[in-house]
């Protein structure tokens, strides 16, 4: 039996000791490894977690961001277009006024063929009649066109006396003889009376409502009318050739009307990929052009990986009524030289009267956005984020976002078409509105008598612009299509008025750093149906009906009968070059079809042997080139200063606060208070936004 000593035992227990404080300590360390890795994973899973629950909650505003954008984007374009008809109308009106104020006149000699300049003051529509000596004003543009030298000019006659025939002598064969034949000259004389005044008359007709732009019909009607002295009927042909004031204007009303339904596309809640997906298989796709292009925007943009593509979802949150546009009407007359006759066979007096061809009530000639609806677009995007390690599954997340439309203008509210004529007292048998058509041409210049189109200078510069020869006093009659249309461009171009006041279609010069609108033949082509695919089964009807609104006076007409069957002829030709030629590709006017408006360059003239002109300008009657910010007036705040000083075209599109909608603390493009067309949101949207401020 081994003995220790009272040390050794000591120093066993010592040991003993120790063994087993190390073991103690070495399960304590576990513990605390344990608790601290749980901790780090939970914290770990926390930052993954929050890092791609915010990821997405990016991804997700940043999709509805490009959704608001490319929504108010669609908007843009589509108020730009009718921007851009809306112009188109004014041109449109001008061209009408070169024909009753130019084409209709210059063969009177007061009218200004040397084209004077200057402040010459007020148009005077005085004629003496070489012969007698007698004066008439006629104080307004009366329709008189006479095709020949100026010495067979019949526009300058007050009266036309009849032939004097001798009394019948039965037992005198030579006095019988003569009387006959001059019975028959006497006839062809009244004939040509009535065939003047019926030309005359007949072009203010077609001026005002033809609808055969290939003049084909037009042309077998004029031939056929037997009161049309035969070599004026080609001359007739080519003064009328085009679409009249009343159906270009109504065409022109109609698309701006098309487009306006676009704009104002009631909301869809809840749209998503599968609803898209039918929108795009629609009769109507382009009338759901705005809610297609935004949720694309922000479905393509979102990808599958975060977001599983049937489980997101947009609400457009915008009113639905987004643009409301206010017409600018006018009604008026047409005046025309008509020689009147009484059937005598013993011969009769022709005497020139001026008779009206009216437009008896209000014609739409343009329109102005009403400042207190502000167009907008708001989006409410929601979707089920897909996160690594979530306890409860798919989170749902909600953004929101709004933009609009901003910079440009559709065109003013005080355009005035027309002005209360002073007319001579002769006239007050007939029935007539007593509007003359006129526009404002100097920058600050009313459509008043004396004014605009009334003025000598205007009126010269427009016969200048014809290209028509004078020599020795006698005026070329060789006025061809080409020298039309040139005269034509030069009535439309932009003048000094307009300036600041209209959204003007152009790249002028062609160097527009942002887009380039026209083709090489200087025309550009836009979408803006005539009347929406859903609504081609009312478009007769809508045809008929806007046609009875214009004409509801037939005691102007001649009648009922007439004023029926002037109803019957407009609305059917009318109707049938929207339902029948447009939809020939080619056929319409410029190519126009259905659905697609085709417009030339303000300030160019057509392509006419392969090459087209820039308009020369002329001094207070054209707008001034030199300053793009004439006639490029939108918001152009662009970055480079040369960009900056050519200016832009069109509406742009900015980002806005859902405070400026809810509390209406945005003023409108044009001024005038602040919108009324509130946030269209419900309960969810008021909880979420009611806190926001940016």
């Amino acid at each position: 039996m081994v003995s220790h000593s009272p040390f050794e035992k000591r120093l066993r227990v010592l040991f003993s000791v120790h063994r087993k404080t190390s073991s103690n300590r070495g399960g304590q360390i576990s513990v605390m490894i344990s608790v601290m890795m749980s901790t780090f994973i939970l914290l770990f899973v926390f930052v993954v977690n929050t890092g791609m629950l915010v990821n997405a909650k990016i991804n997700l505003q940043n999709a509805a961001d490009l959704a608001a954008y490319a929504g108010a984007g669609v908007q843009a374009r589509q108020l730009t277009h009718i921007s851009y008809l809306n112009y188109e109308m004014r041109r449109q009106w001008k061209k009408f006024l070169f024909r009753i104020y130019v084409l209709g006149n210059m063969s009177k000699d007061s009218f200004p063929k040397n084209g004077e300049t200057g402040p010459i003051g007020p148009m005077s529509y005085i004629q003496v009649d070489p012969a007698s000596g007698v004066t008439t004003n006629y104080r307004v543009p009366v329709t008189c066109v006479a095709i020949g030298s100026s010495s067979d000019n019949y526009c300058r006659l007050i009266s036309l006396p009849k032939i004097s025939i001798p009394p019948p002598a039965p037992l005198d064969g030579i006095n019988e003889t003569l009387r006959d034949q001059l019975q028959q000259i006497e006839a062809i004389r009244q004939s040509n009376c009535k065939g003047i005044a019926f030309t005359n008359k007949i072009l203010n007709y077609y001026w005002l409502y033809n609808a055969d732009p290939t003049m084909e019909r037009a042309t077998r009607a004029i031939a056929s009318v037997p009161q049309i002295i035969p070599n004026v009927s080609k001359i007739l042909v080519g003064l009328v050739q085009g679409i009249g004031i009343v159906p270009r204007e109504l065409i022109l009303k109609f698309r701006i009307n098309t487009l306006q339904k676009y704009v104002n596309q009631a909301p869809i809640q809840g749209l998503n990929y599968d609803r898209v997906q039918g929108l795009l298989n629609s009769t109507d796709p382009p009338s759901q052009e705005r809610s297609i292009q935004a949720f694309l925007s922000a479905y393509y943009t979102l990808g599958n990986h975060t977001f599983p593509s049937n489980q997101v979802f947009m609400d457009e949150l915008q009113s639905p009524t987004q643009l409301v546009l206010n017409e600018l009407n006018s009604k008026f007359d047409t005046w025309a030289i008509d020689m009147e006759v009484a059937n005598n066979a013993d011969g009769a007096d022709c005497q020139a009267r001026q008779v009206p061809v009216s437009i008896p009530q209000q014609l739409t000639l343009g329109v102005w956005k009403d400042p207190k609806a502000l167009t907008y677009y708001a989006v409410r995007l929601r979707a089920k984020a897909k996160i690594l390690f979530s306890p409860f599954g798919d989170v749902d997340l909600t953004a929101y976002s709004a933009a609009r439309p901003f910079g440009s203008r559709i065109g003013p509210s005080d355009a005035s078409f027309s002005y209360a004529a002073t007319l001579p007292q002769a006239s007050a048998t007939s029935t007539y509105s007593g509007q003359m058509p006129n526009l404002a041409v100097k920058k600050s210049e009313t459509a008043g008598e004396g004014a605009g189109w009334d003025r000598k200078e205007v009126l010269g510069a427009m016969y200048q612009a014809l290209g028509v020869g004078v020599a020795g006093g006698a005026i070329s009659n060789v006025i061809t299509q080409d020298m039309l249309n040139r005269a034509y461009s030069f009535a439309m171009a932009p003048n000094p008025w307009e300036a600041n006041q209209y959204n003007i279609f152009n790249d002028f010069e062609n160097n527009d750093s942002f887009i380039k609108n026209f083709d090489p033949n200087e025309q550009a082509a836009i979408w803006a149906p005539i009347f929406r695919p859903d609504e081609q089964a009312r478009a007769s009807q809508e045809i008929k009906d806007e046609v009875r609104n214009l004409f509801v006076d037939p005691s102007n007409l001649g009648g009922a009968g007439v004023f029926s069957a002037l109803q019957d002829s407009i609305s059917d030709s009318l109707e049938t070059y929207i339902s029948n030629t447009l939809s020939q590709p080619g056929r319409g006017e410029n190519g126009e079809t259905q659905m697609v408006a085709v417009l030339s360059n303000p300030f160019k003239t057509p392509v006419i042997s392969g090459r087209s002109e820039k308009l020369s300008p002329v001094a207070e009657i054209s707008i001034d080139t030199r300053n793009p910010l004439n006639y490029k007036t939108s918001w152009g705040q662009a970055n480079r200063s040369d960009l900056k000083a050519q200016g832009r075209v069109g509406y742009s599109v900015k980002f806005v606060s859902f405070d400026s909608l809810i509390h209406q603390k945005t003023n409108t493009d044009l001024g005038g208070g602040q919108p009324q067309n509130r946030l269209n949101s419900d309960a969810s949207t008021d909880n979420d936004l009611s806190p926001t401020r940016h």
